[in-house]
């Protein structure tokens, strides 16, 4: 039997009774709308960003990844982006580069998992 989405996802997730929840149980929606996570666009830009050290496009860039990562259940991932954000208002910009790089890896881990199921 070959495994769902949400089932090869599940590493990546936090609380899961928050998801279903938020998804009204709905779970085939919720695989529907990971599937249209962007890609590695999303990831060019954030590196764009940074070698520019265009801090305010970087903010934009993981504020917007990190909606489609909380919404979606996806809260270490969340919360990495979180971290990012917090470094670059205080413009720790070393650290939010160094942070950055820890959430793109697990966006890319996520990404081809995402991939994988397609």
């Amino acid at each position: 039997m070959e495994e769902s989405l949400f089932e090869r996802m599940r590493p990546f997730l936090g609380d899961l009774q928050k998801l279903y929840d938020r998804m009204a149980g709905q779970m085939e929606l919720w695989e529907e709308c990971v599937s249209l996570f962007p890609g590695k666009e999303i990831l060019e830009e954030g590196d764009r960003a940074v070698r520019e050290a265009d801090y305010t496009q970087l903010y934009a860039t993981v504020h917007r990844l990190k909606g489609n990562l909380a919404n979606f259940g996806f809260d270490g991932a969340a919360e990495s982006a979180m971290a990012v954000l917090a470094a670059i208002k205080a413009e720790e910009y070393d650290r939010a580069e160094r942070l950055y790089e820890g959430l793109k890896e697990t966006y890319i881990q996520i990404t081809e998992r995402l991939g994988e199921a397609g």
